[in-house]
């Protein structure tokens, strides 16, 4: 007799919901879901396992009586998200917890080799806004004179410049290597889990290259200030809470420093705004829309609406952007961005020598053949 399992109609509901699907993808893919509320007519265990996995819900949650109250492990910054949800999508929930997962390895993993603690973790305590910005640019090497490249290299610098002070960093817009498990920059930005041996910077790489910047500058001001959070962060909203406020001005102040910016400003005053906008955008590797902010900070300029003016920059950005698709890249360059450098090396190292299992070493790297494994370490020059 075939074994069937019977879902409770507000777990079924609940999942189809949570999961985005189209009711007519379902419906091609499990043509018999109407009918698995009932115990004769449920699925089997291997049908509801092919289901969990098409919608994103984790198997034990099917086989509650009532749907589950979802909250976020971590301090909920997000203020103002457009994706209108009541709780953390799965997709949202699945990074957060796999980034613990990781974050768990490698403090275990510093432990047992003796790595130091970092000094930058909550290293902010009460110093002014422009001294810890400063701290952040000189630590990361990123003073405004040696910016050069593209925003992707602009990107990389940040994120690897992160890691050799011993951080993890993680640059992702899907769930792991799963390009049907897509993240929305809507919903979130980025998030820090803060550590004194493992700190981790996640940033949604679904959103620009110009947005992903700016995140990563406000993730590591989490970082110096010793605070864990996610975060949806709005150059121009100015955040309810201190934390938020704190972060998003020294994520400004280090990537515009208003000394720099008084000093160049007289070059560029006479300019259309949009070119201005443009040339001190070029300057300081960020967006424009950060470099509006910094302008009216300072006050360099008087703007009759800046809230207009905001918007219509924004306008601006988004026709640029139109039809600006992004190529999927090549998976093994794309890796230790999912993963984190830094993180591979050292799984990838212990799964060699025999102190981590393979199995534990491809699943925090979301590998699911050996072939994969075997590949991306060559191309890391680890093995």
């Amino acid at each position: 007799m075939t074994t069937r399992v019977a879902i409770a109609r507000p777990v079924l509901d609940w999942a189809v919901t949570r999961s985005g699907r189209d009711v007519d993808d379902l419906t091609k893919k499990f043509p018999k879901w109407h009918d698995w509320t009932d115990s004769e007519h449920g699925p089997t265990p291997a049908q509801l396992e092919q289901f969990a996995k098409y919608t994103g819900i984790p198997f034990g949650y099917l086989l509650l009586r009532k749907p589950p109250e979802l909250g976020l492990p971590i301090a909920d910054f997000r203020e103002g998200h457009t994706g209108g949800w009541d709780e953390p999508s799965t997709a949202l929930l699945a990074v957060l917890h796999q980034s613990i997962r990781r974050q768990d390895w490698y403090r275990a993993y510093a432990e047992e080799n003796g790595l130091p603690a970092l000094e930058i973790v909550g290293s902010a305590d009460d110093k002014p806004i422009s001294t810890v910005a400063d701290d952040m640019r000189d630590r990361l090497k990123f003073q405004v004179d040696a910016r050069t490249g593209s925003w992707g290299e602009i990107r990389k610098h940040l994120l690897r410049a992160f890691e050799a002070l011993g951080g993890l960093t993680v640059a992702a817009s899907m769930v792991g290597n799963n390009t049907h498990r897509p993240l929305d920059a809507d919903e979130f930005r980025g998030f820090s889990l803060v550590d004194p041996l493992a700190p981790l910077v996640f940033v949604n790489a679904a959103q620009t290259l110009n947005g992903q910047i700016f995140t990563l500058a406000h993730e590591y001001a989490h970082v110096w200030r010793g605070t864990s959070g996610i975060s949806a962060e709005d150059v121009r909203r100015q955040p309810s809470t201190s934390v938020e406020q704190w972060c998003n001005a020294v994520a400004s102040e280090f990537l515009v420093p208003e000394r720099d910016l008084r000093s160049r400003y007289g070059g560029v005053a006479a300019l259309p705004l949009d070119r201005r906008l443009d040339r001190l955008a070029g300057v300081y590797k960020c967006g424009t829309l950060v470099v509006l902010q910094a302008i009216h900070r300072a006050d360099l300029a008087q703007f009759r609406d800046f809230d207009a003016i905001y918007d219509a920059e924004a306008a601006r950005l988004a026709t640029l952007a139109e039809g600006r698709k992004p190529s999927g890249g090549d998976h093994y360059r794309n890796q230790p961005y999912r993963v984190g450098d830094r993180l591979s090396k050292a799984l990838i190292g212990e799964a060699v020598e025999g102190r981590t299992t393979l199995a534990e070493a491809m699943r925090l790297m979301s590998m699911k053949s050996l072939s994969n494994f075997d590949e991306y370490a060559r191309q890391l020059g680890v093995a």
